[in-house]
């Protein structure tokens, strides 16, 4: 039954039992258990009952559960069938929204804010509240290095997405946040990705001032080897 899924369905497994410690998230590991087992009507059931539920959690419940919750998720990333969008959008956003509205200068609702929503103002301002802060930094340049890799996109087809000075500042704040990283070790690997992407964008620039056939026939004229997306395009 779990074939290529098992490690999503051991991660549930594993979750439920987590989960099973905490009083107040005991739904989450029937949940689980039930997502586990294949049973999603009844586990989407029993997701709304905690939703419903945690409508009235005080303040410090709805904080350290949201905590709770975040941080077994980090531990298991296999189980991606845990965190859900209304997980996400009706309980996990709101408390941690009025958690940072309430102690502007708290930085735990910041970091997770900014981690779970992938927002790079906010991960951000949770750097600069801790430096040291690994998880932060990296989801940070790799933000940074995939708005390069988005601009560039379809380059194959001789085609830039937005700014090519956008892309190049991103590129230059992943890098800047790699090499001032308190252990540059843990990141210097993602180095090769940045270079990668500030060749690119340099071989664009001298072809877009002037331009001789295609993007790529430009390259293999001058033995420049890039690799590009897939890209699948439908028809009505």
């Amino acid at each position: 039954m779990h074939y290529w899924n098992k490690a999503n369905f051991d991660g549930l497994a594993r979750l439920s039992e987590e989960l099973e410690v905490y009083p107040n998230l005991r739904s989450l590991a029937s949940y689980c258990r039930q997502r586990e087992k294949g049973l999603r009507r009844e586990a989407m059931a029993t997701l709304e009952l905690f939703l419903i539920a945690a409508q009235s959690f005080d303040k410090a419940t709805a904080r350290s559960s949201a905590i709770q919750i975040l941080e077994l998720n980090e531990r298991t990333r296999e189980a991606h069938q845990f965190l859900t969008q209304p997980l996400i959008s009706r309980f996990l956003v709101p408390a941690l929204q009025a958690w940072s509205e309430d102690e502007p200068k708290a930085g735990v609702p910041v970091r997770w804010l900014g981690m779970l929503l992938r927002d790079s103002d906010l991960l951000t301002k949770a750097l600069v509240m801790c430096p040291e802060d690994l998880p932060v930094r990296k989801l940070l340049i790799e933000r940074n290095i995939s708005n390069a890799e988005h601009a560039t996109h379809h380059l194959d087809e001789s085609y830039f997405i937005g700014s090519v000075e956008d892309a190049i500042v991103a590129l230059e704040h992943a890098k800047n946040l790699i090499s001032n990283a308190p252990d540059a070790e843990q990141v210097v690997s993602l180095t090769s990705e940045v270079n990668y992407f500030n060749e690119l964008l340099a071989d664009w620039k001298a072809y877009s001032e002037d331009r001789a056939g295609t993007f790529p026939e430009w390259c293999e004229t001058r033995g420049r080897r890039y690799g590009y997306a897939l890209k699948i395009y439908y028809q009505k």
